[in-house]
């Protein structure tokens, strides 16, 4: 019974926290970024599109969640749900310490990373 309980306490949290996720994207904190990072960032290196298919990867997985179909989630996409956005784009690394600077951004980092971290504990625990 107590396992029960805890999935629909992190589920509810996690209908709570979809509404969130779908913010504007945050442009403006990108291109700061790609003007203080020129040098760090090569050619064929996407941030926005990183962002955008890490963040999607997340929203897909939780609206299997929300639809009641957790176990139709595709095993690739489990296997991200359990890596940091750092860690799916090491080449990004650089900015893990410095996102904080970036407002819109790091809010919309945390929400994701949160949502991520609920959605392993559902699965997982």
């Amino acid at each position: 019974m107590e396992f029960n309980i805890r999935k629909l306490t992190i589920l509810d949290e996690l209908k709570q926290l979809n509404n969130d996720l779908y913010h504007p994207f945050p442009h403006e904190d990108i291109r700061k970024i790609q003007d203080k990072f020129s040098e760090k960032l090569h050619e064929d290196n996407l941030l926005t599109a990183d962002f955008n298919s890490y963040w999607m990867n997340i929203a897909g997985s939780l609206s299997y969640m929300l639809k009641g179909r957790t176990k139709k989630i595709p095993q690739n996409q489990i296997d991200e749900l359990k890596l940091t956005f750092f860690e799916v784009f090491p080449q990004y690394s650089f900015l893990e310490k410095e996102i904080s600077t970036y407002p819109n951004l790091h809010e919309e980092y945390k929400i994701y990373e949160k949502v991520r971290e609920l959605m392993l504990r559902y699965l997982f625990n």
